[in-house]
């Protein structure tokens, strides 16, 4: 079973509320600043020890990454960075030093209001980390870690066919 690793903005009072109702959160304040804390987070907690065990993992795995900023249908916020369907090219090679960084059942959360209305993005998510993406389509209450709308689940392409994205009520 690999890491639940959750990131934070904290820059304003929504972010700084969510930040003090968890523990063992990570911050970010871009799209890379993101990637590289979760990349660092992952090698500190890495099973093995290179020295000791050589060829063994050097880093940890995730079940679950949770990234939690402001959004809406059009995208969202990672940090100072906001990402739409058009933005999400500039952003996607940083993005994708993530992809095999996840269990075999791993998957992401974008825990931002509202950006499961826009699937094509979600989709773009799910695409790059390799893993199916959770998001909200109603507004998101980070305090009690939930959406007041229907989530969305979008699974990766793979091998050029690609299962359907699905809508249920779920609460994480």
């Amino acid at each position: 079973m690999g890491l639940e690793v959750t990131v934070i903005d904290d820059s304003d009072k929504v972010g700084w509320a969510a930040a003090a109702t968890r523990t063992d959160e990570l911050y970010m304040t871009s799209v890379r600043t993101m990637v590289d804390n979760v990349l660092a987070y992952l090698r500190r907690n890495a099973p093995y020890s290179r020295v000791c065990y050589p060829g063994m993992p050097t880093s940890a795995k995730m079940s679950r990454l949770n990234i939690l900023d402001h959004g809406n249908e059009d995208g969202g916020e990672i940090g100072n960075d906001w990402v739409t369907t058009g933005t999400f090219p500039t952003f996607q090679p940083e993005l994708a030093r993530l992809a095999g960084n996840f269990d075999q059942d791993g998957f992401a959360h974008l825990q931002h209001c509202e950006i499961g209305m826009n699937l094509p993005l979600v989709q773009m998510f799910a695409d790059t980390f390799g893993v199916p993406v959770v998001a909200g389509r109603g507004y998101h209450n980070p305090i009690y870690r939930a959406n007041y709308g229907y989530y969305v689940r979008v699974y990766p392409m793979s091998g050029g066919s690609r299962r359907a994205s699905d809508t249920f009520f779920w609460r994480p």
